[in-house]
């Protein structure tokens, strides 16, 4: 079960006030508390006095802009930068309307401090009018004063003399409460409005677990290095994989060359021999074409032209008449060609003849 510590007054070194539950209450200075609280959840109770209450309509679908538009109602009804001020906010309903509970931020921080440093930190925080639940107002006498609360518009606190002075405007219907405030407050805490929003979460201000980030960041560097290792060893074993790909490869392409020196080389030594017979071949056809272009070659038109190593080029030729063929023969045999000429035949207009020039 949580303990209460009740703060009922905004004087510094004013008693406290602790308690379980329904159990007995207890009264001293923060030192006393400490000792009488240490290592049990705390829920803290501060005085209506330190905080005002508010209810506010806000356009309806407002969604992620909620806060937004909670700040633009407040900053008609509030004369203090809302900067400078914490915002409790409780349910919304019917989607427009809340409310909530404004608090300097000045006061509220020093006082957990002071707390903390005493080892008292509160999972949950209330405004001790906001604990007085019920379902008709009811005005709760603690601590000198009537806390007026359950359906209350604005939950709040005042002495003897404002109650008597304000009572034609409270409620008529206000139910006077005089019996003890302490388990009440307990049980009505369960509903009230939690101060431990925004900066003022427990979340927020939690010390950052340096030895949890410190563990994270040795598995994160540890998981790292084996990730690398493992795809070293993946990239090593299909580069040998790769490596005797290649070599059964070369060794079925090349069988004359049963020694594997250095692949690569090899490789290209094998491919540039290979290329070798074509760059000749077109040499020689560029050689044949010069030699056709200065013997009269634009008289005759080839038809076919084959080439066989080691014997020449075989061409199929046709020209207007049979002088045309000689004048090309001639020109080539001048050329340094050995030329001859067979299968003439006539077609036509045309002549075509087969020339075989020999290397």
């Amino acid at each position: 079960m949580n303990a209460l510590l009740y703060i009922s007054s905004l004087i510094e070194d004013a008693p406290l006030t602790w308690w379980h539950g329904d159990g007995p209450v207890t009264q001293g200075d923060l030192d006393q508390a400490a000792q009488a609280l240490a290592g049990q959840p705390l829920v803290l109770l501060l005085p209506s006095e330190a905080a005002s209450h508010h209810r506010i309509e806000v356009p309806p679908g407002s969604g992620r802009w909620l806060r937004q538009a909670i700040h633009s109602a407040l900053e008609e009804k509030l004369l203090d930068d809302l900067d400078q001020l914490h915002l409790a906010q409780g349910a919304l309903h019917q989607r427009r309307h809340c409310r909530l509970w404004v608090i300097r931020r000045d006061w509220l921080q020093p006082l957990l401090a002071r707390l903390e440093d005493k080892g008292l930190v509160p999972t949950r925080i209330h405004i001790d009018a906001d604990c007085v639940q019920g379902e008709q107002p009811t005005a709760l006498y603690c601590a000198g004063r009537w806390l007026l609360g359950g359906t209350i518009v604005h939950p709040s606190a005042l002495i003897e003399e404002e109650l008597e002075t304000l009572v034609t405007l409270l409620p008529d219907d206000l139910h006077r409460c005089e019996e003890s405030p302490w388990p009440l407050l307990a049980e009505g805490a369960k509903h009230a409005i939690d101060l431990r929003q925004g900066g003022f979460s427990l979340g927020g201000r939690r010390r950052p677990p340096w030895r949890a980030l410190a563990l994270l960041a040795v598995l994160g560097c540890g998981a790292s290095l084996l990730q690398d290792f493992g795809h070293r060893m993946v990239l090593e074993q299909r580069s040998v994989e790769l490596h005797q790909a290649n070599l059964d490869t070369w060794q079925q392409r090349a069988p004359d060359e049963s020694r594997v020196v250095d692949l690569n080389r090899q490789v290209q030594a094998r491919l540039q021999q290979n290329q070798t017979p074509h760059q000749d071949l077109a040499r020689r056809l560029d050689t044949l074409a010069r030699h056709w272009s200065n013997s009269s070659g634009a008289l005759a038109r080839v038809d076919q032209l084959d080439y066989q190593n080691g014997e020449g080029w075989t061409l199929r030729v046709i020209a207007p008449a049979f002088a045309d063929l000689e004048r090309l023969r001639e020109g080539l045999g001048r050329a340094g060609l050995t030329v001859q000429a067979d299968s003439t035949v006539r077609d036509d207009q045309v002549v075509s003849a087969r020339l075989k020039i020999k290397e």
